[in-house]
């Protein structure tokens, strides 16, 4: 499935500056370009726009954030790995606390090592944002590594600490603790389900009283001048 994106504001804002007769080369970098990791999803109970707030990692900026990213991502996805680390690492850096980042865990089935990798990220969750962060950012930066083998304990160890990795470890292989982790995962799941999601990665952008979703990815060209002028 290609990227795409609902025909409103981000639609009509990508359109105008096509229209303004940007050169074809950066007109390319402006238009969402990664192939979107999919999975077919039921629809669950609930409503669509509800929000539970124990639910997600929270990577960047605060509920006084004036916009809001919410990114659905599978951890063993190509298409995710670009999205974190060449469009929201930069946005959360030059934009800081006017964007808030929430990530919620989507592992797909046919990636044999998502949730095992998904389980890192929750237990990291629960030593602070700057850890959680920092696994992100390690585990995506080596997803061709331990796609092939699974072996993600030495992309963790990297990002942490000796003692924050040995809480994490212990966790991960901790039997009741990986049952309250895989409970987490199964909850964020289903509540992107609720929205919609099918496919990863999935966006929601929140602004000014205005919800845009993004399947797929977009580059950080694009994604700066959608908030740029979002925020005006």
């Amino acid at each position: 499935m290609n990227p795409m994106f609902r025909k409103t504001g981000l639609h009509f804002f990508v359109r105008t500056l096509e229209m303004r007769k940007i050169s074809l080369t950066v007109a390319f970098l402006l238009m969402p370009f990664l192939v979107a990791c999919q999975k077919e999803a039921s629809q669950t109970g609930g409503r669509a726009g509800e929000e539970p707030h124990t639910l997600g990692q929270v990577l960047n900026g605060s509920s006084a954030s004036p916009i809001k990213i919410e990114v659905f991502s599978d951890l063993q996805c190509p298409a995710c790995r670009e999205l974190f680390i060449k469009t929201l690492l930069p946005v959360m850096k030059d934009f800081e606390d006017n964007v808030r980042v929430i990530y919620y865990e989507f592992p797909l089935s046919g990636h044999q090592y998502s949730r095992p990798a998904a389980r890192y990220v929750t237990a990291a969750a629960r030593l602070g944002q700057r850890q959680v962060l920092s696994v992100y950012e390690a585990i995506y930066n080596d997803q061709g590594y331990w796609a092939m083998n699974g072996n993600l304990e030495d992309s963790v160890s990297k990002a942490l600490s000796t003692d924050d990795f040995l809480r994490v470890r212990q966790t991960i292989r901790d039997t009741a603790s990986v049952a309250e982790i895989d409970e987490t995962i199964n909850r964020e799941q289903q509540f992107g389900m609720r929205r919609g999601v099918n496919s990863t990665p999935t966006m929601f952008i929140t602004y000014g009283g205005k919800e845009e979703r993004v399947q797929g990815s977009l580059s950080y060209q694009v994604m700066k001048h959608f908030l740029e002028s979002a925020m005006k």
